[in-house]
């Protein structure tokens, strides 16, 4: 065994004071400066690992757990570019990154989009995660208007894999920074903002599942959230101060870009919403900051809410949100008329020449999977895309009635 990757199992699979076994991994980069910006803001926090391809930049980060991937393959310089040469370099590091994964009940996949390591290997490691059996959210921000198309094209290739791939990926495009940075702000400030946002949203949840709770929030909370997303949420924070605290904190929720300037609570079918403060959090604030935001929310959106009490937070508060535009939950199974089965153990074989027919052998059980009808969400007001006298909106198998059959396990 490797001296990395005793590393790894000494430094990551240590217990953990939490409740649950967290990991946040962070790819390339982009993604390895915002973990790093997440283990220095939680100093007790979950395990934070380094996995770059380009070792000058891992040692540059500087944090004590790093993975050097696709050395064979790059020697340690990195993917160039390259996201096909991320993702091989992930994928000959199999073994040490399931080491890494196994036995977490979340994992947090950190990268920025754009570039080779993270945008090819970040989809890698967030498969092999969900394959391990854990809650695997990516955090992901992508290129701004100004960098070059090809970034922009990998970007969102990287990004639908990462869909494809986890339970859930939230997508912080970098060009809605220009809203929150400076104008003269230079280059370095605002991807040190990326980076900044980036970790925000990973502290975010951990402060929600490890603070002690006035108003509980748990990691089946979480889950049920994520599961039911679709595969995409949206994230957003802001924070207040003084007596003055839950007003400022929710107006700067309400018209922070991460939310859209709040278009995204009004739509969502469902969010997560937790509010953390110091030891003075009042009744007061949680209802002034749930009022306004109810406000603004649909009336039949799923709210899950927690507030949580942190000493370091005294007169401070920061609200944090996470919402899914839809609630895709499982809906129930209708049976097909199948033939009378049987357990194996029973069946009959075949009658012989002569002699009465037996019980038909098994025929597999399947069910039929039933899609309740949707509203347009945001697109409702907008004019349908027709051809031929098709909506093109609804997906082929709706407009064409085909059913799914799903085989039962």
């Amino acid at each position: 065994m490797s001296a990395a990757l005793r590393l790894v199992e000494s430094d990551v699979n240590a217990p953990q004071n939490a409740p649950y076994r967290l990991l946040v991994v962070g790819v390339g980069g982009g993604g390895c400066r915002a973990a790093r910006h997440v283990a220095e803001q939680l100093v007790h926090g979950p395990a934070v690992v380094a996995v770059d391809s380009d070792d000058q930049a891992l040692q540059a980060v500087g944090l004590p757990v790093q993975l050097s991937i696709g050395r064979a393959l790059t020697r340690g310089f990195g993917a160039g570019g390259d996201a096909a040469i991320g993702r091989v370099a992930a994928e000959d590091e199999d073994v040490k990154i399931r080491t890494l994964v196994e036995n977490m009940d979340l994992v947090f996949v950190i990268t920025t989009l754009g570039g080779g390591t993270g945008s090819g290997a970040a989809p890698a490691i967030a498969r092999i995660a969900h394959e391990q059996g854990a809650l695997t959210i990516c955090f992901a921000s992508t290129p701004f208007e100004f960098e070059a198309n090809r970034d922009k094209d990998v970007a969102n290739e990287a990004l639908r894999q990462l869909r494809m791939h986890s339970d859930a990926t939230i997508c912080l495009p970098n060009q809605r920074l220009l809203e929150i940075v400076p104008d003269q702000a230079t280059l370095k400030a605002a991807f040190d903002a990326s980076d900044h946002m980036i970790s925000m949203a990973v502290i975010g949840i951990w402060k929600l599942l490890t603070e002690t709770g006035l108003i509980r929030l748990n990691f089946a909370d979480l889950k049920n959230l994520v599961e039911n997303s679709g595969g995409a949420c949206s994230f957003g924070y802001a924070e207040g101060s003084g007596t003055d605290k839950a007003r400022q904190a929710t107006q700067a929720l309400l018209a922070s870009p991460l939310l859209e300037h709040g278009n995204v609570i009004a739509q969502a079918d469902a969010f997560l919403v937790n509010i953390l403060g110091g030891p003075d959090l009042a009744l007061l604030d949680v209802q002034q900051v749930m009022s306004n935001i109810q406000q603004v929310a649909r009336r039949d959106a799923k709210v899950f809410m927690g507030a949580t009490v942190d000493e370091g937070w005294k007169g401070r508060l920061m609200v944090t949100v996470l919402a899914a535009e839809h609630w895709v939950a499982a809906t129930p199974l209708t049976e097909k008329p199948v033939q009378k089965t049987v357990p194996s153990e029973e069946r009959v074989a075949p009658a012989a020449e002569g002699q009465p027919a037996a019980e038909a052998d098994i025929v597999p059980a399947q069910k039929e999977l039933v899609f309740e009808k949707r509203d347009r969400g945001r697109f409702d007001k907008v004019e349908p895309t027709l051809y031929q006298g098709e909506d093109l909106d609804v997906p082929t198998f709706l407009r064409r009635g085909i059913k799914i059959l799903v085989e039962r396990g």
